[in-house]
């Protein structure tokens, strides 16, 4: 793989962790422009645009034990530069999400305390990402696809307004068809998949409790491959026994 560059934007989110005034980009009429953070409460509310994450999911796929078979390198190890660059990755388009949604109204105004936790969460997020992109792990600890595949759907019929997913602050019902998951820990956890499957294929704990389902997964795994093993050892001894 390739060296992952870092965009400018990673000198922006540097700067903001450092609580350092920086610029946030506006898009206005299909042009991109830049404007200090503390001019965008001036602006009207918006609701937060998801980022693009082909840019993640494609350093993902290059480092993800599950994903041998869509890399470059089936067989390479993955070296700390590479895994770095997916937590950047995903750091920088929590922050982008962030930056855009500042002062945001998704939330009704009632609603003004759950959004500042969320926000307060989404910071949380972007700071832990950070910190494993300075010191990486040897190997993604992430969930497999297939959790994600599997996780519980929420019909619409059972959505309230006021429900807004804790990443993007974003009122569920908002999407004709929303595609929110709940996740194994608690009932009320709640997200949209869209915005809580980077999390997990890179973290595999919940952005809430953090309960850690890639430890999880991979007890189970372990269990299921010892199964077999002491299936036969049984066979043998009610032979010889």
């Amino acid at each position: 793989m390739h060296g992952f560059a870092i965009s400018s934007d990673r000198l922006c989110l540097d700067s903001w962790m450092r609580g350092v005034p920086c610029v946030a980009y506006v898009y206005q009429g299909g042009t991109q422009h830049h404007r200090p953070l503390h001019d965008q409460h001036h602006h009207h509310p918006q609701r937060r645009r998801r980022p693009d994450l082909s840019t993640f999911f494609s350093a993902l796929s290059e480092i993800s034990p599950d994903e041998t078979h869509s890399r470059t390198r089936p067989h390479a190890v993955p070296i700390p530069r590479d895994v770095s660059a997916a937590f950047y990755s995903l750091a920088e388009a929590l922050d982008l999400m962030r930056r855009e949604g500042a002062g945001a109204g998704a939330a009704p105004a009632e609603g003004h305390g759950l959004e500042n936790e969320n926000e307060d969460l989404l910071t949380q997020m972007i700071s832990q990402l950070l910190s494993s992109a300075e010191m990486p792990p040897r190997e993604v600890e992430g969930v497999s696809e297939e959790f994600c595949d599997v996780l519980d759907r929420v019909p619409r019929s059972a959505l309230k307004p006021d429900q807004v997913c804790p990443i993007c602050n974003n009122p569920f019902l908002e999407d004709q068809y929303p595609l929110v998951v709940q996740l194994p820990c608690h009932p009320t956890h709640l997200f949209d998949l869209e915005c809580v499957r980077p999390w997990l294929r890179l973290r595999g704990t919940c952005p809430l409790d953090r309960t850690d389902f890639a430890k999880q997964e991979r007890e189970k795994a372990e269990a299921r491959r010892k199964k077999p093993v002491e299936d036969e050892e049984e066979e043998w001894d009610g032979m010889y026994g």
